[in-house]
């Protein structure tokens, strides 16, 4: 039986359970029996996959974290790290596709911003970075070297206030989103970091 929309039957669920056994003339009369093993064992999974084949849409809907609702606590604590049961779920959906960007930009982390409520003055590379080693595994002696690099990010809150107490998230979920040899320093409201 191939997908479409029309949702089958329990008949015809049942027959195409019956096309799965084999051929031959004892699978046909334990088909033939209502009351063999088989035929019991169909009409007992019948309720499950009927089940199933409603939830398919939505099963399908969940494997992706743009349109996932009820996994969508499970994609945030897989991907980011943490659960935002806070934000609203477009927000936590904005941060999930964030993660695996390959490019990161400052109109990315500007979108960050705004799900926490702050706005990004700035973001600067201050020092040029400092090489501390070359990687030489496999048989590519001259790779190119490993660096670290120093990012500040001059942050304003959106009431020119105090600090939200969803600052600790937003951090982490902007440390989540850089390179792991990115050293970050956060610095609010003019200069306070």
């Amino acid at each position: 039986m191939g997908i479409n929309k029309h949702t089958p039957t329990s008949k015809q669920y049942e027959a195409s359970f019956r096309t799965l056994f084999p051929q031959g003339d004892y699978w046909e009369k334990q088909l033939a029996n209502s009351q063999s093993d088989i035929s019991l064992f169909c009409r007992a999974k019948l309720p499950e996959f009927i089940s199933f084949r409603s939830r398919m849409e939505s099963l399908r809907n969940e494997s992706k974290p743009q349109s996932a609702v009820e996994l969508l606590d499970d994609w945030e604590r897989i991907l980011n790290g943490s659960v935002f049961r806070g934000l609203d779920i477009n927000q936590r959906r904005l941060m999930l596709l964030q993660k695996n960007k390959e490019k990161i930009t400052r109109a990315d982390i500007q979108k960050i911003a705004d799900i926490f409520g702050f706005d990004i003055a700035e973001v600067q590379l201050p020092y040029r970075p400092a090489f501390f080693g070359f990687n030489c595994f496999g048989i590519d002696h001259f790779a190119s070297p490993a660096a670290w690099y120093v990012v500040h990010i001059y942050v304003r809150t959106k009431d020119n206030g105090e600090q939200t107490e969803h600052t600790e998230h937003f951090e982490k979920s902007i440390r989540e989103m850089l390179l792991k040899n990115h050293i970050i320093y956060f610095f609010y409201d003019g200069g306070n970091s």
